[in-house]
């Protein structure tokens, strides 16, 4: 099962509300296929705690090629925090709790804390950038 739910969406205008569905709908897609390359902007980059650096398209979707995707994605629920837009630029800020199976087949639980940065080309959104770090169990850091 997957979820996400805008909190405080009643809050929101058009253009937040835009961002997150956006955002929502990338997780939606890419979050079990392994395809989150094609989400990304050609000039951005993303970065998570499995990578001690950014990494660019070209070189997820070649971690792609190579190793398949991650795992198989059981359940997850994200909760936005914030998000602000100005103009074609927007940040969106929010937690990711996620129930996958890994490579090996065992399940897994993480949360992740999440800042993307989005862009709108030609109309639409893309990522520019994000970032996403796995939050040790009871750990605010």
């Amino acid at each position: 099962m997957m979820s996400s739910a805008p909190l405080l969406a009643q809050e929101w205008d058009s253009g937040q509300a835009e961002v997150w569905n956006y955002v929502s709908s990338a997780w939606s897609e890419h979050s079990d296929a392994g395809t989150w390359a094609e989400e990304l902007d050609p000039a951005g980059y993303g970065w998570n705690t499995d990578y001690p650096v950014p990494t660019s398209r070209e070189q997820m979707a070649e971690r792609t090629r190579v190793f398949g995707a991650e795992g198989k994605v059981l359940y997850y629920r994200l909760d936005p925090i914030k998000i602000s837009v100005s103009g074609d630029t927007a940040i969106a800020y929010y937690y990711a709790n996620i129930v996958e199976t890994n490579h090996k087949g065992e399940r897994e639980t993480s949360v992740e804390r999440c800042a993307d940065t989005l862009i709108k080309r030609g109309g639409d959104w893309r990522f520019l950038g994000w970032l996403c770090e796995t939050k040790s169990s009871g750990s605010d850091d």
